[in-house]
């Protein structure tokens, strides 16, 4: 079945992609010349200088990505990323609601969420917010009626199908689960965001004063 292509003048969508599609064609896309290409939950955008390629080229190019062998692309796959995270308050904000929402024990929850197989879909809403996905079929987690005015850097949250990982400290109506020890984005790194679309991601459970101490008790 043909992708649907939404096209404008200088940049293009590729629209209703299965998440691991995207980030296969994303990164095929780096070899093709684009200006911009920015992967999204279930399409990815491309954009070009219109003085070196006109429309029509910009469609060809793009179909001649999703024509081509997405095998290559699946050995370049990113690595696998470790999270170290701690389920425990008073970092776990949320965990009693998620926990009932899917059906679990609060205890239980850490077990079920470190099981499924987490990979990157997306980076938005601020610089290297990731949003994860998985093959679980849950139930719908709202987000909070009423959102929190801070949220600590590191918090992970369950919404809808998606976790999400907060890389800053400020405003948010994710439910937080845990918090991981990780810098998710750093301005003055070589590549600023510490995750990419694509990636998979896993998580290793550690204790509040493993979290202390790998942060050296940042909130």
């Amino acid at each position: 079945m043909s992708q649907p292509i939404f096209c404008a003048d200088d940049w293009l969508m590729i629209q209703a992609l299965p998440p691991d599609r995207v980030a296969a064609l994303a990164m095929a896309a780096e070899a093709q010349g684009w200006d911009d290409i920015v992967p999204g939950l279930d399409s990815l955008s491309l954009s070009w200088n219109p003085q070196q390629r006109t429309l029509d080229a910009a469609k060809t190019t793009a179909l001649a990505l999703l024509e081509g062998n997405s095998e290559d692309t699946a050995s370049a796959s990113p690595s696998a990323a470790t999270l170290h995270i701690c389920y425990e308050q008073p970092w776990a904000h949320d965990a009693d609601i998620v926990a009932e929402l899917l059906g679990l024990t609060t205890d239980a929850l850490p077990a079920w969420h470190m099981a499924q197989d987490w990979r990157v879909a997306m980076l938005g809403f601020q610089p290297g917010f990731a949003y994860l996905v998985c093959d679980a079929t849950t139930p719908d987690i709202p987000r909070l009626s009423d959102p929190r005015a801070h949220v600590e850097a590191g918090s992970v949250g369950l919404l809808g199908q998606h976790c999400g990982l907060y890389p800053h400290a400020g405003p948010g109506g994710w439910p937080i689960i845990g918090r991981i020890a990780e810098t998710l984005f750093d301005a003055h790194a070589p590549s600023p965001a510490l995750l990419k679309a694509g990636q998979p991601v896993r998580f290793e459970r550690i204790d509040s004063s493993e979290l202390t101490r790998r942060t050296g008790g940042a909130a």
